[in-house]
């Protein structure tokens, strides 16, 4: 009789142990690769951005508003009259022309009309593809315990998410003229009074005296990152001097805000939340402490991203830069504001 020619089961065991170490050591290999790729798509994004806003300046010899309010348009509401971001005013300079012009200007976003329909489109430019924009993101509290993001509104408003927002300086809250303390970034909240004539001033390339390289224009969120629904305690400019890396003045424990229209990066489109259109570099990268914002015009808010260790920010120069969560407080701090005389670099 012949033997029949065959794996023993105890090769059979150690081929599989063999394939098992294989596909072990090549995963993160195979990971690692997506998310390079994914990162290469999400610099692009910001180069496109960045390019956007230098041609819409060169158009309009200012930075394009981060959001505008107009009292007389809607004295019964000032609060809601034209709040449409930053992001919807660059369109013509991304290959979106047909969008921009479907935008009534004068219309509050999302409460009917023309922009109802607008505000659902998905801008590919807008959204890092490392991030799934699904929300319930999970994260550890200051305090230790984990708790997760809610979930942004997908079904009230249908909005376009954005994962990429303007630099609004190192404070807590948007400020509402050019010459405001609180306006230290490349974007502010224009606000047209009737009692002010001369309108809110604007930002342009020559308000940033530290220097175009050396001035972050936008940076990272993550959609729908926990953030608590209070404003922080240091939102005055006054109050500001008592920040550092460990102190941004939100609390350090509590139940993430659920509201899904109020959701960090819920819309590219919609500018009535200041966590849609800016954030806060008094918090440095991928910050450790709490995220919080109750009022429209405050923003507790720090970059983030789901790239490991760093995020990705986009110069008003058009310089596309990484910087790791380690960067000095000061240093960050210095990049978010235009002209502090602390014309800090990226290198640094």
């Amino acid at each position: 009789m012949h033997r029949r020619s065959g794996f023993t089961l105890v090769e059979l065991l150690v081929v599989i142990a063999i394939i098992g170490v294989l596909v072990g050591l090549l995963l993160p290999a195979v990971q690692s690769a997506r998310e390079a790729a994914r990162r290469s798509s999400c610099t692009n994004n910001l180069k496109q951005i960045g390019l956007a806003v230098q041609n819409s300046h060169d158009t309009r010899n200012k930075f394009p508003e981060g959001r505008v309010r107009t009292e007389a348009k809607n004295t019964a509401a000032p609060w809601n009259t034209e709040n449409i971001s930053w992001m919807a005013r660059i369109l013509p300079y991304m290959e979106e022309g047909a969008l921009y012009d479907a935008i009534d200007f004068e219309q509050s976003p999302g409460w009917g009309g023309v922009n109802a329909a607008v505000m659902k489109n998905k801008v590919a430019p807008f959204r890092c593809p490392s991030d799934g924009g699904q929300g319930k993101v999970a994260w550890v509290a200051p305090n230790g315990a984990k708790v997760r993001g809610g979930v942004p509104d997908i079904n009230r408003f249908g909005q376009g998410q954005t994962n990429y927002v303007a630099n609004a300086g190192d404070s807590f809250q948007l400020g509402t003229r050019a010459r405001d303390n609180l306006s230290r970034g490349v974007v502010f909240s224009h606000r047209y009074r009737q009692s002010e004539p001369a309108g809110p001033g604007k930002v342009d390339m020559a308000s940033c005296t530290d220097g175009t390289s050396k001035t972050i224009w936008a940076s990272e969120v993550v959609i729908g990152h926990p953030f608590l629904a209070t404003n922080s305690s240091l939102r005055t400019f006054a109050s500001l001097t008592n920040a550092s890396p460990t102190n941004n003045g939100c609390p350090t424990s509590g139940t993430p805000a659920t509201n899904g229209r109020q959701q960090i990066g819920a819309s590219w489109f919609e500018g009535y939340f200041a966590q849609h259109i800016a954030f806060s570099t008094m918090m440095t990268p991928n910050s450790r402490l709490f995220d919080c914002t109750a009022n429209s015009n405050d923003l507790a808010v720090a970059s983030r991203s789901k790239h490991p260790g760093l995020v990705q920010c986009v110069a008003v120069d058009g310089s596309v830069h990484s910087v790791q969560d380690s960067i000095d407080w000061a240093v960050w701090r210095y990049l978010g504001c235009k002209d502090d005389a602390e014309p800090a670099s990226f290198d640094r």
